[in-house]
């Protein structure tokens, strides 16, 4: 079969500005965040002066501080990650604006197919990222960038990402409100299968997408 062609460029655009949608969805499900997006979502109910997208840029400035304190060495080009963290956080602010995410459906079942589909949608985003030489939001460009320079199984390193995340926003979420806000069963589903989810889109993009650069020079300048 034929593989379908897309620009690198292409997958970037297509990742980083869908996933705030996926993770609206999540948030309108009710049954727990991604542990991804908990962090900034449990911020944003205690700091309510201030947006979860523009929370979303001081956490993955941090992210983006620490990954450069484990590699021991800075690039200027990692500040691309930044300019993905402020499309994103922008974009998410909209999304949750344009989906009414604070609205909760009485359907349970409604709040499932938001789940899931919030689940599927950012592994896809994720693995869409895991194909562009462009850095995508610092959560994303730690697990790529450290798993590579480190040589780790990247499902693996994936897996412990997420259930450190999920820590961190289990932490979070006691030590402000002394209850749990934006964790529930859905949060751990999602620790424990979206390293898998993202493993399967990447073995499907790399059977059917042939992705190229639509700008030939432009890679050298992020390597």
């Amino acid at each position: 079969m034929k593989k379908i062609k897309m620009s690198r460029e292409l997958a970037y655009l297509i990742g980083v500005c869908i996933m705030p949608f996926a993770a609206s969805c999540t948030i309108k499900s009710n049954l727990g965040t991604s542990m991804i997006v908990a962090p900034s979502y449990i911020l944003s109910q205690k700091l309510t002066f201030i947006t979860q997208g523009q929370i979303e840029y001081i956490v993955q400035a941090l992210f983006l501080a620490l990954m450069c304190l484990v590699l021991k060495r800075f690039k200027l080009t990692y500040l691309m990650s930044f300019v993905s963290a402020l499309i994103y956080g922008t974009i998410l602010d909209f999304a949750k604006w344009v989906m009414k995410a604070d609205m909760v459906p009485e359907s349970i079942v409604i709040r499932i197919i938001y789940l899931i589909v919030g689940m599927v949608v950012t592994s896809f985003c994720v693995a869409m990222l895991f194909k562009t030489y462009l850095a995508p939001c610092a959560y994303d460009f730690f697990v790529s960038k450290i798993g590579q320079e480190k040589k780790l199984d990247m499902r693996k390193w994936k897996l412990s990402y997420d259930l450190s995340m999920l820590l961190i926003s289990l932490i979070l979420s006691l030590a402000l409100f002394h209850k749990l806000i934006g964790i529930n069963v859905g949060t751990l589903v999602m620790a424990l299968l979206n390293g898998n989810i993202i493993a399967m889109f990447t073995k499907l993009f790399d059977k059917h997408i042939e992705f190229f650069d639509r700008f030939e020079k432009f890679p050298h300048y992020f390597e």
